[in-house]
């Protein structure tokens, strides 16, 4: 049959009349395949539509426990006040038997809390000054006076054991009970008002900071030229606190001369031949844009600890607050660092050279960075 006959006849088909049968018959078709659709095809669209989402594991993370723990060395100095030093067998036994002590008085520790744990060394020898170390001079009493402590300036206490008396377990006891306070006292840090001021100074953790010790001369051309030994005092009073935290992060530290630095932007205010700072002119002392304060480490976040020498004319200059000069003349700069202000001896003439020792830097490290103290 040619083409044009077979297309006259499927339209004849076309328009021949449709029966009841045929018409339900379309309609059914036509609902199988809507059902069809719907049953098959959105439940497949949804599967490969939709975003996978993991679920976390809500309970174990309520349940973290940091597993690294912060162990901070506390080093017990024991010296007899009379008579030879200790035997090394006996200063290796107080120190065992105050570590069970403090282990078996530690609290648990609460979730999510980080572990900070005081270790008790014991040794002999005279004691450093640096934070950490103790002294106990132990007189042993053979008139019958009863156990004491007397704590002295500084880091020293006396300790009477009476001759008849444990030196093992009287030493032991009070080490264990100084290292339980000191790990109480630090695990308050963590509520409270003193916790909520530590976060808006903290930064945010990072496994790498980088530290930058900054001397800074306002005015060396009328005044004086400044050095520090600064590489001695780090070793001496950072160094320990830096070895400490590599548990936890690392930090780089460099340190710098600044000379010529300029006035800050603020004018301290003078009164009867000295300079004061006000707290609201805290917050614009630092002169950054022209304080060359740059890092060496442009990945790392940085902390910048400054100290400042006033030019003559302004020195003495004291940080004051409700009309009483603060003592350590420092302060911080949220999340940024800290600044010690270095007063020169009042005899000071212009065109000398003075060189800050190791034991002078001490008070200014303490100042700039109170955790390393």
């Amino acid at each position: 049959m040619p083409l044009p006959a077979k297309l006259r006849a499927v339209f004849q088909r076309r328009s021949d009349p449709k029966t009841i049968i045929s018409v339900h018959s379309e309609r059914l078709v036509v609902l199988v395949s809507i059902l069809i659709v719907c049953l098959l095809g959105l439940p497949m669209w949804w599967t490969t539509t939709r975003v996978y989402r993991a679920e976390l594991p809500t309970d174990q993370i309520s349940r973290f426990t940091p597993k690294e723990t912060l162990t901070i060395p506390l080093v017990f100095y024991i010296n007899p006040t009379s008579g030879s030093p200790l035997p090394q067998a006996l200063l290796a036994d107080i120190e065992k038997t105050a570590t069970g002590l403090v282990d078996s008085q530690r609290q648990q520790y609460a979730p999510k809390e980080w572990r900070v744990r005081y270790q008790p060394v014991v040794r002999s020898g005279p004691a450093p000054d640096t934070a950490g170390h103790y002294t106990l001079s132990v007189h042993t009493d053979t008139l019958g006076a009863p156990a004491s402590v007397e704590f002295a300036v500084g880091r020293t206490a006396l300790v009477t054991i009476p001759e008849k008396r444990s030196k093992k377990a009287t030493l032991a006891t009070l080490i264990s009970d100084i290292i339980v306070k000191e790990e109480g006292e630090t695990r308050q840090l963590g509520h409270g008002r003193s916790a909520r001021v530590s976060a808006s100074r903290a930064l945010k953790y990072s496994p790498e900071y980088a530290v930058t010790f900054t001397l800074l001369n306002e005015d060396p051309v009328n005044g004086v030229t400044v050095d520090w030994d600064i590489e001695a005092a780090i070793d001496a009073y950072i160094r320990p606190f830096v070895e400490m935290l590599s548990p936890l992060t690392k930090l780089s530290i460099t340190s710098q001369v600044l000379h010529d630095a300029g006035p800050p932007p603020i004018k301290p205010i003078s009164s009867d031949n000295q300079t004061l700072l006000t707290p609201d002119m805290l917050t614009r002392f630092v002169n950054s844009p022209s304080w060359n304060l740059a890092s060496t480490d442009p990945v790392s976040p940085m902390l910048n600890f400054i100290l400042y020498i006033p030019a003559l004319q302004s020195q003495p200059m004291h940080i004051t607050r409700a009309n009483k000069q603060l003592q350590t003349n420092a302060f911080l700069v949220s999340q940024w660092g800290g600044v010690a202000i270095a007063n020169l001896p009042e005899r000071t003439s212009p065109g000398s050279h003075i060189v800050l020792s190791r034991s002078q830097l001490q008070s200014y490290m303490g100042s700039m960075a109170p955790s390393v103290n």
